[in-house]
């Protein structure tokens, strides 16, 4: 047991580190998980976010506001889980932290998106916002084609932690359910 210690040390003693590492695998699901529960009673598609948004602005930038502090976050627990991944399944670790980091990429890209809608609800009314959004909604950008790989990434990262023994399978599967 002391040398798995010793081990598991050595290999994470590179950026991001034991401690930004391991604060952050706890802190950010945390706050991905209040972000939800502050909004859980409103529906989630965009027209009814920015009605929310007009009535309860306060909740609706906390909620956003944790919602983007938690994919942050994330970016040095994926690092940490994608080391300790490596070490006995390399390509899954790569793999699984490349499709996870560029979709968090494209979640903070996405972030900004929302907030410059809320922003149209503050400048005009919830109207022309949703108007605004409904017509932008189906257009292209490069940030689009990155949207899977969040998804895909999860599990791919879940697989890894399990089969390289870093998380049991209880774990793994919460992992896994990032996708959703």
């Amino acid at each position: 047991m002391f040398n798995e210690r010793i081990i598991l040390q050595n290999d994470i003693d590179s950026f991001p580190g034991r401690w930004l590492g391991g604060l952050s695998l706890i802190i950010a699901p945390i706050l991905l998980v209040i972000s939800a529960l502050l909004r859980i009673q409103y529906n989630f598609f965009f027209p009814d976010q920015l009605a929310t948004y007009d009535t309860h602005p306060t909740l609706m930038l906390t909620s956003y506001s944790l919602f983007l502090i938690g994919m942050i976050l994330l970016f040095p627990a994926i690092l940490i889980l994608v080391q300790l991944i490596s070490k006995k399944k390399p390509r899954l670790g790569l793999w699984g932290g490349l499709l996870v980091i560029v979709g968090l990429f494209a979640r903070a890209f996405h972030s900004g998106v929302d907030h410059f809608a809320f922003q149209i609800v503050e400048i005009e009314n919830v109207e022309v916002a949703t108007n605004f959004v409904g017509e932008f909604y189906g257009m292209f950008h490069v940030v689009n084609i990155l949207n899977f790989s969040i998804l895909f990434g999860w599990i791919v990262l879940a697989i890894g932690a399990y089969l390289s023994k870093v998380f049991g399978w209880f774990r793994s599967l919460a992992l896994g359910m990032m996708f959703v």
